[in-house]
């Protein structure tokens, strides 16, 4: 309780998830939250004296049901693990918070949204301006901009952020001018400018911020410092996939405040609140994730600069007139995962085996895409086909080390192709003949003992074992060793079984191992590659949001607007 009471200190804003063997554990007022929100039982627990501690807990294998449930009830939740082996520990088993999850920092897919970011923000104030900025943790996208105090209300909506963070000292202000968003308070020195520009540079291991557009906005790097400190505090340190951070230009869109987002029903009806009846409704049909998610910000942000509007508009009616080549791309990008989200779990190393699946299915896409894309004329598809990289070093790799179907997590193996580690083959012939062997067993005892009902079975208590039933105990040879006794049956072993059994075992652990390192280097070097991963996933969602608008003026019939700067 003194470790918990150490531990709950350093995060005392959260509910403290405080893993103890088998669950985790909530104590005290955690533990009435907890109870409250997720309906398990509150207990209580003798404390080492006279009073008693709430409790409440649930399996660790439970922690994805009931971790999101916390978050969707607008709590920030600390994850405690236990950081070594109970069986060889000394003393107290040594614990730390691994994660820290809040309503704008999860990587949970039972809490995103596959189509819809999920924005932490953070806002400075310093009349008449105001610092902005803003990251989805589980894509990589990081944003800040200097505005006028009177378009922050605005800009907000623009982004429509799951948590902003505000300074202690403007937490009036922030109430006030921030109604509707859930607000996280923050030490006002977090807030500074040259805390900013030192968090940044440290992150992104550079000596100023000038290639990143936002050295001029003294509020926009605070802001931005602000955010990255809370990445920083709630991942541990682990964000390797934000790799650059750019300036988010309001003045590109036209801006939209809440009622006129309702009344003309963009995103979300006004009857049920739902989708349909909406905009993006009958113009979304796009195929993967990330180009549901980029569609949905072309919604709520509408381009007001001609250029860019002409270049959208080109790009769309060359894929209505080519009709072959929008139905084949259509059917490419049906196969694309979301790479963006993927290779962030790469990079913070949770990605689990089926995620480098879906990542190998993704790339093996690209190389058709490509090809396809010769076929486009205008300079907008023209640059998306050569912006494009097939990355096929990393292809390889995934199809050489993976089996076609790998399971879903590394627990019991199987993951690694055979034939890429002689060491790793070697090992699982060796368990397989082990196996054989032990299989082979029980026919054989039954013949030589005449003990038709004779079993070779396994439990992780007592391994591999030989059970006899009682009512042919007299038959059982002189050789075995009696291990335990049953109401109705005797269980055995013999040297020769336990020396099997350590092979068998003792090969399976290695092969786990083995293949725990092999997956561990594969992801590495997927890592490495992150960048231009991000890169790629940007122009498949580009792609895919201008077919889905092709889709659309073909399915319905629309022409191509003539667009220009004046006021008609």
């Amino acid at each position: 309780m003194r470790q918990y009471e150490h531990t709950k200190a350093k995060f005392p804003d959260t509910v403290l998830l405080f893993r103890v063997g088998d669950f985790y554990e909530t104590f005290n007022d955690d533990a009435k939250i907890a109870s409250r929100v997720l309906g398990i039982t509150l207990t209580k627990r003798a404390n080492g004296g006279a009073s008693e501690t709430p409790l409440a807990g649930f399996p660790h294998h439970s922690l994805e049901t009931y971790l999101p449930k916390l978050v969707q009830a607008g709590l920030k939740v600390a994850v405690c693990d236990q950081l070594e082996d109970p069986a060889l520990a000394r003393g107290i088993v040594k614990r730390g918070v691994t994660e820290v999850v809040t309503p704008g920092v999860t990587f949970s897919d039972r809490l995103l949204d596959h189509k819809r970011n999920t924005y932490l923000a953070a806002v400075v104030w310093k009349d008449p301006l105001v610092g902005v900025a803003f990251v989805d943790a589980s894509t990589g996208e990081f944003q800040a901009t200097e505005i006028h105090g009177r378009d922050l209300k605005e800009v907000l909506e623009t982004i429509q952020p799951a948590e902003v963070l505000v300074p202690k000292r403007e937490r009036k202000r922030a109430q006030s001018e921030l109604k509707g968003l859930l607000l996280s308070e923050r030490d006002d020195w977090i807030f500074g400018s040259d805390f900013g520009f030192e968090t940044l540079t440290r992150h992104f291991q550079t000596h100023s911020l000038k290639g990143f557009g936002i050295d001029g906005l003294p509020l926009g790097v605070a802001a931005a410092g602000a955010v990255m400190h809370y990445l920083e505090e709630t991942q541990q340190g682990k964000l390797p996939h934000i790799r650059k951070l750019t300036r988010f230009h309001a003045t590109d869109y036209i801006a939209l405040d809440a009622s006129t987002k309702r009344n003309l029903e963009l995103t979300s009806s006004m009857q049920s609140g739902g989708k349909d009846g909406t905009l993006v409704a009958i113009l979304d049909r796009t195929r993967t994730a990330m180009g549901g998610r980029l569609f949905k910000k072309w919604i709520s942000r509408p381009l007001k600069k001609l250029d860019a509007i002409e270049k959208r508009l080109e790009a769309v009616a060359e894929l209505v007139e080519r009709s072959r080549l929008r139905v084949a791309l259509g059917e490419a990008l049906s196969n694309v995962g979301d790479l963006e989200r993927l290779i962030a779990k790469i990079s913070m190393g949770r990605a689990t085996p089926r995620d480098l699946m879906f990542l190998r299915l993704t790339l093996q896409q690209l190389p058709a895409l490509k090809e396809l894309l010769r076929e486009a004329e205008g300079d907008t598809l023209a640059r998306l086909r050569e912006g494009l990289d097939l990355l096929p070093h990393v292809t390889d790799r995934l199809v050489r080390t993976l089996v076609d179907e790998p399971p879903a997590s590394l627990v019991d193996g199987g993951v690694i192709r055979p034939g890429f580690s002689a060491e790793l083959d070697d090992l699982r012939a060796l368990s397989g003949e082990g196996k054989d062997w032990i299989a082979n067993l029980q026919a054989t005892e039954r013949e030589r003992t005449g003990i038709g009902s004779l079993k070779v079975q396994f439990n992780k208590v007592f391994g591999y074992y030989i059970e006899i039933s009682n009512a042919h105990q007299s038959k059982a040879p002189p050789e075995y060793i009696r291990k335990q006794t049953l109401v109705n049956a005797e269980r055995y072993v013999t040297p020769e079984l336990k020396t099997y059994e350590e092979r068998v075992l003792g090969a399976q652990e290695r092969m786990l191992a083995l293949e725990t390192s092999l997956f561990s280097e594969l992801r590495i070097l997927l890592a490495e590659e992150a960048e231009k991963i991000q890169r790629d996933a940007q122009l498949l969602a580009l792609l895919d949001s201008l077919v889905s608008l092709a889709d659309a003026a073909d399915a319905y019939g629309y022409c191509r607007p003539t667009v220009n700067e004046g006021n008609i």
